[in-house]
């Protein structure tokens, strides 16, 4: 964990996610691994929402896809826990690639039933049509945003 420098958030919580291999070398649950771990640090730091990106997806060349869903039911098996004290409640995605986000809202609609999700694009960031200013502070030109409420 480090501060945030110029970033418009508390603190840059750092991981590193595994790199693809044919997936015969436990991928997927390092990947979920890496990303609850992300959730549960976040918690325990009281941070009320954390932004991800799309972890190792980049030159470790885990395919888009199977990320999606490890990442996303990482989220929803961490949101779902029965914690009373739990701080955090939002969980956004975020990306410079509309593609990459769209991917994760096409598959949020089949892992979650019950959360409120929010795809937003830059240009509606920019023009003010977010909705109920969610992401209204965290807006950036050139990333897109899905976010897990």
């Amino acid at each position: 964990m480090s501060k945030s420098g110029r970033l418009p958030c508390k603190a840059v919580i750092h991981a590193v996610g595994p790199i693809w291999s044919s997936g015969h070398r436990n991928e997927k649950n390092l990947l979920y691994e890496t990303v609850f771990n992300i959730l549960e640090e976040a918690d325990s730091r009281a941070f009320s929402s954390v932004a991800l990106p799309a972890i190792s997806t980049g030159i470790y060349r885990f395919p888009l896809q199977l990320a999606t869903t490890v990442i996303l039911e990482a989220i929803r098996d961490f949101m779902k826990q029965p914690l009373p004290e739990q701080k955090l409640r939002e969980v956004h995605i975020i990306d410079q690639s509309t593609n990459v986000v769209s991917e994760f809202c096409k598959t949020a609609a089949t892992v979650f039933d019950d959360a409120n999700i929010i795809h937003v694009s830059d240009s509606d960031a920019a023009s003010s049509k977010v909705a109920g200013g969610l992401f209204s502070q965290t807006s950036r030109p050139g990333v897109s945003y899905i976010g897990l409420v």
